[in-house]
């Protein structure tokens, strides 16, 4: 299995050259994708990797950066040229653009725990969590974020045994009703909801943002991202422990964004948190599946008649009765149960199908 650990890097003193070793790979990425483009312009043909080897042989020579590094970079310009089948941008350091990027593999860099060598250069980094004795370095990465910072990124590859976490409950399943108010909402009625952060932060953003203070609005951006993928990682280890089967409604976000519930929806982060449980929930053996929730706010969880309300005006409606079978619902964990009864049945259908 492969696992993916972040770190961040302490010394200050480094960033100027880690600095001038992504001014290099932004040289080699650019050389590479000018070729590629000029290649496809003459002669209307491909570039393969065999191409890119005989145009960058050598170069680590005159560079700070070793042959492998400049081999991943190249790979990389073709791997995304091909993905995207049109042409990719050219990376620049100007005004931001592009944030610095040096990738490695595991052979070039050296990770003692406390620090790494990469280059004849030892970089020390915060070591909030170890990697396991059986680990294997494969690929890695030196990246910046938006505030300036550095973080080394190590993909490590590790047996069966270290990967899969205590088994969840046998026989347990779940239903999550994705919101906006309360971000999710589980089938037996238990609620996980936080601040909408961006509304929280919102006027000293705008203040900031307004006195051209870019530094400082930086800083409440990342915030505001470190405190939304705290609680999404918390209440999706929650769920993942308590459930082996955990279905979830396949609310769509693209076209809720176009519409007045746009930064609320962005704030719940939906795709996040269905990111998080997806491979949570495999670590402990369990699954993670989306279920269609049409119509799963009006319809009875109890009688299955659509007599909840409906439509822009019934959102304000956070409990309603049943004119049907009389059984009181709160709106979010009615919809949760039903969401819960479907994805049931599509599996049940599903392994109908099947023998």
């Amino acid at each position: 299995m492969i696992l993916t650990y972040r770190f961040r890097l302490k010394d200050q003193n480094k960033k100027n050259l880690l600095k001038g070793f992504a001014g290099q790979v932004n040289l080699v990425w650019n050389t590479c994708n000018d070729v590629i483009r000029e290649n496809w312009r003459r002669s209307r043909k491909y570039t393969n990797k065999a191409d890119l080897n005989a145009i960058t042989r050598g170069a680590s020579k005159a560079m700070a950066i070793n042959s492998q590094t400049i081999q991943a970079v190249s790979y990389e310009v073709l791997k995304r040229t091909q993905l995207c089948k049109k042409r990719i941008r050219f990376r620049t350091a100007k005004r931001g653009k592009n944030l610095g990027w040096v990738p490695f593999n595991g052979q070039t860099m050296k990770f003692h725990g406390g620090y790494a060598d990469y280059a004849g250069e030892r970089f020390r980094l915060w070591q909030h969590r170890s990697l396991p004795e059986s680990a294997v370095i494969k690929t890695g990465s030196f990246a910046e974020d938006a505030r300036g910072r550095w973080y080394i990124n190590l993909s490590v590859e590790i047996p069966d045994e270290d990967y899969y976490r205590p088994v969840s409950p046998a026989k347990s399943s779940c239903g999550i009703d994705p919101g906006l108010k309360t971000v999710m909402t589980a089938s037996d009625g238990e609620k996980f909801e936080r601040d909408n952060l961006t509304g929280v932060y919102a006027k000293k953003l705008v203040s900031a943002q307004r006195h051209g203070k870019t530094r400082q609005a930086k800083k409440i951006h990342a915030k505001i991202k470190n405190r939304r993928q705290d609680f999404n990682h918390k209440a999706t280890e929650k769920l993942a422990t308590n459930y082996q089967l955990i279905f979830f409604g396949d609310a769509g976000s693209a076209k809720l964004k176009k519409t007045r519930m746009a930064k609320g929806v962005s704030d719940a982060a939906w795709h996040q948190i269905k990111t998080f449980l997806a491979y949570k929930a495999i670590r402990r053996r369990g699954r993670m599946l989306e279920v269609s929730e049409k119509f799963s706010t009006v319809t009875c969880s109890t009688c299955l008649q659509k007599t909840g309300p409906s439509g822009l005006s019934g959102l304000k409606i956070r409990e309603w009765e049943c004119c049907t079978c009389g059984s009181v619902h709160d709106r979010d964990v009615n919809a949760a149960r039903n969401i819960l009864r479907l994805g049931h049945e599509t599996l049940n259908v599903g392994s109908q199908d099947a023998a």
